[in-house]
């Protein structure tokens, strides 16, 4: 049995080139028309006191933690990753970042910061 060269057979029956995927400039849009984030989920506690590169976030987000999560892209070591955060300073800081021509991607480390009784927040730095 032979192969069939596909592309020629098409381009005698049609007169036309078959198109590459790659071409048709089409990507998934989910219907809830929130954006998608490479990477692995981590815990914020494993970013803390490391650089990272905040590259974009979505907010809005329902997980098994709550409805109005916010989600963040980050690389750290040039990887994609992502983390969830209930932090309304982080919020309030992202969307103030959005507004900004220019304000992602930025560099930043994540500390920690105890307030009321023993409890831990995070923040940017």
């Amino acid at each position: 049995a032979k192969h069939a060269d596909c592309h020629t057979l098409f381009k005698k029956l049609t007169g036309k080139d078959m198109r590459s995927f790659k071409d048709l400039n089409v990507s998934y849009k989910p219907e809830d028309g929130k954006k998608r984030f490479p990477g692995v989920v981590v815990s914020i506690r494993e970013l803390v006191n490391l650089p990272i590169v905040v590259k974009d976030f979505e907010t809005g987000i329902k997980t098994e933690q709550g409805e109005d999560r916010c989600i963040v892209a980050i690389e750290m070591n040039g990887e994609p990753k992502k983390f969830f955060t209930n932090s309304e300073e982080m919020k309030n800081i992202l969307l103030q970042v959005k507004d900004m021509p220019d304000g992602f991607p930025f560099e930043t480390t994540i500390k920690t910061e105890t307030f009321g009784k023993g409890r831990t927040k995070y923040i940017f730095t």
